[in-house]
């Protein structure tokens, strides 16, 4: 096999409103009473139900009447730079990011997700400074050293990476986020055979999501085990597109072998 970086598969209420606007893009200061606690409280709760959903272009919009009003609320300003890098709106990411970052060094979740917003953004040395600093302050959140493992697997330091996914693991064992990463930083250094096997276990741990059995699908082709391949994604996605993804694994598989 070539020694080359495989692309892999990569890869979060009207009652609720009652007595406020119900457009959620209504500006500060019409009178509103948007400026109210319990309706604040309301909005954030509307946030949180649309990103449970996926629908992360409107909990942004929810977050963001909260986070103008009260730039000091973090679960508005945490929520907004999720919402945000989720619905791939890095741009207005990275401007909350910067504001918040200034506001609260030493708020451990909001740097957490300002190291991810950074990381999404391609902003690589930023992001590790970003997401070691959180790591500090909260060293038991497994997300935050996940996130810092793919920083240095990103900028191709991986010892560092996988000491990161290691320490994460021994927060939350099993975790199928944590062994999907570990995975794809194997894969990315061409050892598909322990790749497969974090997978399977991530997979055999129950909670894996279709993100995590496509990535075990695609290094089964890149293993030359199309039949598994196969199987996994005719399980996971309609008969179409799983033809089209089964197209890609094999173009991606052929292209793997030695020449």
């Amino acid at each position: 096999m070539r020694n080359q970086r495989l692309p892999l598969v990569l890869g979060l209420g009207a009652c609720l409103l009652t007595g406020c606007a119900t457009d959620p893009n209504a500006r500060p200061g019409s009178g509103s009473g948007l400026d109210r606690p319990e309706v604040a409280r309301s909005l954030l709760d509307a946030a949180t139900m649309a990103a449970a959903q996926g629908d992360h272009a409107t909990a942004a919009t929810y977050y963001r009447n909260v986070y103008l009003r009260d730039p000091g609320n973090s679960r508005a300003a945490l929520g907004l730079m999720r919402s945000l890098r989720e619905a791939g709106d890095l741009d207005q990411a990275r401007q909350v990011a910067d504001a918040v970052q200034l506001a609260k060094p030493n708020d451990a979740p909001i740097l957490a997700e300002v190291g991810k917003v950074r990381l999404a953004s391609g902003q690589l040395q930023p992001a590790v400074l970003t997401l070691q600093r959180a790591a500090e302050l909260d060293p038991a959140d497994w997300r935050t050293l996940s996130a810092l493992g793919v920083a240095h697997d990103r900028l191709g330091d991986r010892p560092k990476a996988e000491a990161n996914y290691r320490a994460a693991l021994a927060l939350s064992p099993d975790n199928p986020l944590i062994l999907n990463n570990l995975a794809l930083s194997r894969a990315m250094a061409n050892d598909l055979a322990g790749a497969r096997e974090l997978l399977q276990r991530a997979v055999a741990a129950g909670r894996a999501d279709l993100r995590v059995r496509q990535n075990l699908a695609l290094v089964y082709a890149l293993s030359g085990n199309m039949a598994q391949a196969e199987a996994l994604t005719l399980q996971d996605l309609p008969p179409e597109m799983a033809r089209e993804t089964l197209a890609y694994y094999r173009e991606l598989a052929n292209q793997a072998q030695p020449r």
